[in-house]
């Protein structure tokens, strides 16, 4: 069976039908997902069905026979996991394709003329690279912005169903930029603690930016460093290592 999505069921068994150029008398139809308004345009969701023509008895009989005779179960359970790989493959990538429209439609709330330059998509990962002649708007102050966008993205594939995927949003190279900021006071800090002999504490930020503090002093042994403070203000503290 074929899947036909619009944004209600109605729409998209007409779509279906109109495509395989059959009545509704004589299709199958199987509602796989019904349609969800969301809340404030987040989280809402298309509807999905499968419509096949049906099949007369004849026809029925004859590939129950074709099958028999020339598809072993080994090979009918195959294509099975392939089909199902390739509909899930589609969905993930549909999801994306959701999630950046989504995200097009905030920043334009902005006031800021924005587009998607590129996307990246890996096993456990997506990167979304934007594209914008208003860059330090789009980033905001710390990249208070684009960090509050990137939050919604994850939050965004989490209702999803795809928890488990680390959503990037990067603009004008932010991203790689801010890291190098990032080691650079994670050393210089370290050298501080070092000369003072007392703990020093960083402003608040995110857990992927604290990551960066963190992995760049792990090695160093005269200094450890711990995260502290409640979400959304958590914020690193960097110790001499005898303390």
């Amino acid at each position: 069976m074929e899947k036909f999505v619009a944004k209600n069921v109605d729409k998209a068994i007409e779509k279906g039908l109109y495509s395989l150029n059959i009545s509704k008398e004589n299709a199958e139809i199987n509602i796989v997902q019904k349609e969800k308004k969301g809340f404030l345009g987040l989280f809402k969701k298309d509807a999905i069905v499968e419509i096949a023509p049906k099949k007369t008895f004849s026809e029925k009989e004859h590939n129950s026979v074709t099958s028999v005779k020339t598809t072993n179960k080994s090979e009918v359970n195959n294509n099975r996991k392939n089909k199902q790989f390739n509909n899930y493959k589609l969905d993930k990538e549909k999801i994306y394709h959701s999630l950046t429209e989504y995200l097009i439609d905030i920043i334009r709330n902005l006031q800021i003329e924005a587009s998607v330059k590129n996307i990246k998509i890996g096993k456990k990962s997506v990167y979304i690279e934007f594209n914008t002649k208003t860059e330090g708007l789009l980033i905001g102050k710390h990249g208070l912005t684009i960090n509050s966008l990137q939050e919604l993205s994850q939050i965004y594939l989490n209702h999803q169903g795809l928890s488990y995927i680390n959503v990037t949003l990067d603009v004008a190279n932010y991203r790689e930029r801010r890291s190098e900021i990032l080691k650079h006071l994670a050393i210089k800090t370290s050298r501080e603690v070092v000369a003072k002999g007392s703990p020093v504490y960083l402003d608040a930020m995110p857990a992927f930016e604290r990551k960066i503090i963190h992995q760049t002093l792990q090695n160093n042994k005269y200094v450890s460093t711990q995260s502290s403070g409640q979400y959304p203000y958590r914020f690193v503290i960097v110790l001499p290592s005898d303390v």
